[in-house]
């Protein structure tokens, strides 16, 4: 039922060449038979192939190349719905298109809120605002973040802090609440701005709002461990580890038993890309959480022992925990940058379940709706070793260590893409 519902659909992407959108592609095009896709692409379909033949392996890569069914269009975001196509490609658009899906995004946390209106809030609200014209439009996806409603850790005082899958309003706005970053803050606007005009267009009903959690690599589509270098904060994370020479590490919590009430939520792509599928296909409106949720997150504890695996040093580092809070200058860069560590949040997932029910086993099982954690987790980033190496290049410049600390610190392994290779 989910995947015939492609079928025949006409269905317009930006990101597609991003990792969330790559996988959102593979699984279309190699499950339903859709009658067009066009993608945004700066660059084009040149720019496109080169981004997806560095993520893909040839037997992959060929089924998005070879595809007549996908067009990749040459332009780019701003501040107005025109994404610098033409007028006969805008209206063509707009005559044709069923799925309209807005996957692009700056990840840049900690850029200035006046930075992300640009790149977030009024793309996308420009982008609403042109999808909700289109005659056969059935359902408008933008995909924001879990951490939206961040704030909320600094409201609830407890240790383990619940969002549901609604939109939650300010009493006032970004000034009087404390976000971890700018980012969060914009897409909680992008969000309440997208359904505002839903509902003065009385289309609510079309709106899709997805919100990922930190995402990781794929448990199994387009293959298992499929990443990309810098979209993964985990990777980030486990480099800074990696590289720091000391044995101690500054973090803060308000959690009394950090290793046991400390949560990540890290989700695997492909539940990401399987969730958006799914609930387009099952007519889910309103906010959805792709998330591993209160069953999959990971406990700090069982975090951190992964990451110290992948350290050379012989000694061991051990994170330090103090009441400061997420902007405090005494923390490590790593928690300057990925300011929710320290925190749980319980991510509500009951339109998934619900979703999962009504389906029943004999499909849920040829789908990714939840994260496989049946393999530890450091597991996970032995699979990951090569981005972990390259995004400690990144920081060793940044800090201006010497380029061979790198290989004196950390651990390397093959990229995934040239095992993929091998085994063709």
């Amino acid at each position: 039922m989910v995947w015939e519902y492609y079928n025949d659909k006409v269905i317009f992407m930006t990101g597609g060449t991003g990792f969330v959108g790559t996988a959102l592609i593979y699984r279309i095009l190699s499950q339903s038979s859709p009658k067009h896709i066009f993608v945004l692409s700066r660059g084009g379909f040149s720019n496109a192939r080169a981004k997806w033949s560095k993520m893909l392996p040839p037997q992959i890569i060929k089924i998005f190349l070879d595809s007549s069914r996908m067009t990749v269009m040459d332009g780019e975001l701003g501040d107005t719905a025109t994404m610098s196509l033409s007028d006969e490609e805008l209206q063509m658009l707009k005559r044709t298109v069923h799925i309209f899906i807005h996957a692009a995004s700056s990840i840049m946390l900690n850029h200035s809120l006046r930075e992300l209106s640009y790149t977030i809030v009024a793309p996308t609200l420009c982008l609403t605002q042109y999808a909700l014209k289109f005659p056969n439009l059935e359902r408008f996806v933008f995909l924001s973040s879990a951490y939206a409603n961040s704030h909320l850790w600094t409201i609830d005082r407890s240790s383990d802090v619940s969002v549901e899958e609604e939109i939650y309003s300010l009493s006032a706005e970004y000034e009087a609440h404390d976000f971890p970053w700018p980012y969060a803050y914009a897409k909680h606007l992008a969000e309440r701005l997208v359904m505002q005009k839903a509902a003065q267009e009385h289309a609510l009903d079309k709106i899709l709002i997805v919100r990922p959690s930190a995402v990781g690599p794929a448990d199994e589509f387009p293959y298992p461990g499929f990443t990309t270098p810098f979209s993964t904060p985990s990777t980030a994370c486990a480099a800074a580890v990696a590289l720091h020479p000391g044995r101690k590490i500054n973090l803060a919590t308000r959690c009394e038993n950090p290793d046991e009430e400390v949560t990540i939520d890290e989700v695997p792509v492909d539940v990401v890309a399987d969730r958006v599928l799914v609930h387009v296909a099952q007519g889910t409106s309103g906010c959805v959480h792709a998330v591993s949720g209160e069953k999959g997150r990971l406990r700090f504890g069982d975090w951190w022992h992964a990451f110290k695996s992948e350290r050379r040093l012989p000694w061991q580092v051990k994170p330090v925990w103090a009441s400061d809070d997420w902007h405090s200058s005494d923390l490590h860069h790593m928690a300057k940058n990925f300011k929710i560590i320290g925190t749980s949040f319980a991510f509500k997932e009951g339109k998934t379940d619900r979703v999962a029910e009504l389906l029943g086993p004999e499909q849920t099982k040829r789908l990714r709706l939840y994260a496989d954690r049946s393999q530890p987790y450091s597991h996970s980033l032995v699979h990951r070793r090569h981005h972990i190496h390259r995004m400690a290049k990144q920081l060793a410049k940044k800090n201006k260590l010497p380029a061979f600390s790198v290989g004196l610190l950390c651990r390397k392994g093959k990229p995934l893409v040239q095992l993929e290779h091998a085994g063709a």
